[in-house]
């Protein structure tokens, strides 16, 4: 067996293997002989098939069997021993056509495209410069903050006549219809509705009380209003008319007092003692939070910036003809000419990324996925008021680690959460602050 190695230019090349009678014949034979074992033809008892008819029947089906599990042993081996940072899978020459005579098999070839990765210089340092957008954590948003908390450990009534910030059982029927008209059953929640004349058409309202909207000045989400008209998404488009809103029930929440018991349920007991100190509590609860979409977005940012600096290279040819060969279902030319931007732009941030990672030696331990997902746990049950031991977490944890997409999803989060951290660290931000409907915004459409 041997292997030769053509270089078509920087990003490819080709690699020719050879194999010989002595290379392939002993294990051809050796299964031969497996199949012999089990092969049943009339007239002979089982195991007992002449060799010759083995060979006749299913020689060349086995020599292929074997020459392929060969080539592909030798082709990893070569590409491991010569530390080849290849992109794919190498595949074969679209002119791989005449490689042996199977029928008096002899010397075999075959050829390989290989695609090879770009050579990267990743350097971070003070001299790079990348945009750092924070959110205004501002008097009034920590107001806002404390509102929704009070709000949160308040309690429901039933007032008689609705203000602002309360939530409607409602009944909508359609002013016009064909054949009887379907009534509907939902709720409305007052302060997130956005047109003015309707928000202000539905305050001041008492049980039974009946007046006509239009439906998508309630939400401006279709998928919200067509559970609110029990209809399809679809149908949703076509809805043009008026409805009538009868009030069935109102319901208010009352908030808590900002008082000594809603800090003991916030915080435990005595860990807060002044509405000063929450106050403090909810400015850092806030930075924190708001702090990993800063992340996120600086991730977007940095990424997108460096992989325009660097603009590698990319065996583009290589990579179509792979991805044509790769591809589950048929694809047309069309389709990857169509895809392949995106799919390239993809690949040059995951190539710069794992260069830094390896550059920058950053490591991700099983420690430090367990660490993270029993974390992401403890914090989702408490929201419902839930608190899990430390055992039952290590359990969870365990169970969501063991799926191999879980576990890469959680690996690849917290080497882009390191990737993040030393950027910041080496490189110069430029910070600058956005109002919080702002920045949320641009964290919705980032």
């Amino acid at each position: 067996m041997n292997i030769e190695r053509k270089d078509i230019d920087a990003l490819n090349a080709e690699l020719e293997i050879q194999f010989s009678p002595v290379d392939y014949t002993d294990r051809v034979e050796a299964s031969i002989k497996k199949v012999r074992k089990t092969m049943q033809i009339p007239g002979f008892r089982p195991g007992h098939v002449p060799n010759s008819l083995v060979k006749k029947k299913y020689g060349k089906s086995i020599l292929a069997e074997e020459l392929n599990q060969m080539i592909q042993e030798n082709l990893y081996k070569y590409i491991a021993d010569h530390k080849l940072e290849i992109l794919g899978s190498p595949i074969p020459t679209a002119e791989n056509d005449s490689v042996g005579d199977w029928d008096n098999p002899a010397e075999f070839r075959f050829t390989y495209q290989v695609g090879f990765a770009p050579t990267l210089n990743v350097q971070l340092d003070a001299s790079q410069s990348y945009e750092y957008t924070r959110a205004l954590i501002d008097d009034q948003l920590i107001e806002r903050q404390m509102k929704d908390l009070a709000r949160r450990y308040g309690k429901m009534s039933d007032p008689e006549v609705s203000e602002g910030e309360d939530m409607l059982m409602v009944e909508l029927t359609p002013v016009v219809s064909e054949g009887e008209p379907k009534t509907s059953k939902s709720t409305v929640s007052i302060e997130y509705i956005k047109d003015a004349a309707t928000k202000q058409q539905l305050i001041g309202l008492k049980k039974d009380d009946v007046i006509t909207v239009n439906p998508h000045h309630l939400t401006d989400n279709h998928e919200d209003l067509a559970k609110m008209l029990g209809l399809t998404h679809a149908e949703v488009h076509d809805v043009t008319g008026d409805y009538s809103l009868k009030v069935t029930e109102i319901k208010r929440l009352e908030p808590h007092a900002i008082d000594q018991e809603l800090f003991d349920k916030i915080y435990g007991k005595d860990e807060v003692t002044s509405e000063e100190t929450m106050r403090e509590r909810v400015r850092q609860e806030l930075e924190q939070a708001f702090g990993r979409d800063a992340d996120f977005l600086f991730k977007k940012v940095f990424a997108r910036q460096i992989t325009e600096q660097l603009n590698p290279s990319l065996p583009d040819a290589f990579l179509k003809r792979y991805i044509a060969l790769s591809n589950d279902k048929p694809v047309t030319e069309e389709m990857i000419e169509h895809d392949y931007p995106l799919y390239a732009a993809q690949l040059r941030w995951e190539l710069i990324e794992g260069k830094i990672i390896r550059q920058y030696e950053l490591k991700v331990t099983p420690e430090d996925a367990m660490a993270h997902v029993k974390q992401v746990l403890a914090s989702r049950y408490a929201q419902y008021g839930l608190p899990m031991e430390d055992e039952m977490l290590t359990e969870f944890a365990k169970k969501t680690l063991s799926n191999k997409e879980e576990a890469k999803n959680v690996y690849d989060f917290l080497y882009e959460e390191r990737i993040v951290a030393l950027v910041k660290e080496k490189c110069t931000l430029q910070e600058h602050y956005l109002p919080y409907e702002e920045f949320i915004h641009k964290v919705q459409h980032s």
